[in-house]
């Protein structure tokens, strides 16, 4: 958490239940400023019933001694104990949450700022499970049109598998996102105020939308490697075992065999930096379906080499073309250049 701001003028909307984490008990606001709508989190679950009024009577508040926390990649406000509220005048409107920007709009939105959206599904993948910092989440993308234009929306988490293509929704409380210039939606991959609800369908005509590719290819240099990994996989389902002796149990399929009828697989995070943007540099993930494409262009074999081995042959590589996927940043293809 930072030091202590000015204080915010702003309205109160979405006033959540309490809720805990362990001992803790919290529970969020959103605060619409003038510019903007930011999200907050109140530890101090006394100061709720004031909250509740102030978002009830549509009244503005000045919200002084707070801290702000960029915990997870966006721009909180923390409101504890210490924190004073109070009634105040505004020179900007209240906006209802249930204002809807079209697509076409959201080019002026700035990153990390709410909005609501009327929209129909016009693509969706499926559900797929990605590693995020050691940790699987649920994600699926898709891509929402309106008479306006369309936009790629990103469900995570307990969010997936909630709408049906070809089906129109209104979304309130989705993330501006911008990834590589590329603009998209998020869902909240923490719990938050989002909420989604069955809309008539549009009766003027929609454009057709192309589904956009989030893969790219560019020329670059390994500058180092943070993480090599390695771990035996089960005969079947190609997951994780745990090694016990001479015999090996598979985390996800639960079957039981012997340790020498297991693969050895390897994880890597390297480090690029783009050689068109040299300001540019990149973590990829090299997830066990594309360590062999790796592997290949440094001669290793995964069943004999070491870490340091492998450490040494991939910085030794100079100029490599990369094909990732700019949203999870995983690599899919990797080809050594000759220059």
């Amino acid at each position: 958490m930072a030091s202590e701001k000015k204080d915010i003028t702003c309205f109160v909307h979405n006033v959540s239940p309490v809720k805990k984490s362990g001992a803790t008990s919290y529970f969020n606001c959103h605060l619409q400023t003038d510019k903007d709508l930011i999200g907050s989190v109140c530890f101090a679950t006394e100061k709720k019933e004031t909250l509740d009024a102030m978002a009830a009577q549509r009244s503005p508040v000045k919200i002084s001694n707070y801290n702000i926390s960029n915990k997870y990649g966006r721009r909180d406000v923390v409101i504890n104990r210490n924190t004073h509220i109070t009634s105040t005048t505004a020179d900007f409107p209240y906006k209802a949450q249930s204002d809807v920007t079209s697509i076409a709009s959201l080019s002026k939105v700035a990153p990390q700022q709410l909005v609501a959206i009327k929209g129909k599904i016009a693509h969706l993948s499926a559900t797929k499970t990605i590693v995020i910092q050691d940790f699987p989440v649920k994600k699926q993308e898709g891509y929402i049109v309106d008479p306006s234009g369309d936009i790629k929306i990103i469900f995570w988490g307990e969010h997936v598998d909630s709408v049906t293509p070809q089906s129109t929704y209104f979304f309130s409380n989705l993330r501006m996102k911008v990834s590589q210039n590329q603009r998209y939606l998020n869902t909240p991959k923490q719990d938050n105020l989002y909420t989604m609800k069955d809309a008539e369908p549009f009766k003027e005509k929609l454009p057709d939308v192309t589904e956009i590719s989030t893969t790219t290819e560019t020329i670059a240099e390994i500058l180092g490697i943070s993480s090599v990994t390695k771990y035996s996989s089960c005969c079947s389902c190609s997951k994780k075992v745990t090694i016990k002796g001479k015999i090996a149990v598979c985390d996800n399929c639960k079957m039981t065999k012997k340790s020498t009828n297991c693969s050895v697989k390897w994880t890597l995070r390297i480090h690029i930096q783009d050689s068109n943007q040299p300001r540019q540099k990149l973590q990829l993930h090299v997830y066990p379906d594309a360590v062999p494409k790796l592997f290949s262009i440094c001669d290793l074999n995964a069943n004999e080499t070491t870490e340091d081995e492998i450490t040494e042959t991939v910085l030794n590589i100079d100029t490599v073309k990369v094909c990732f996927d700019t949203q999870t940043r995983k690599l899919v293809d990797i080809e050594k250049i000759n220059v």
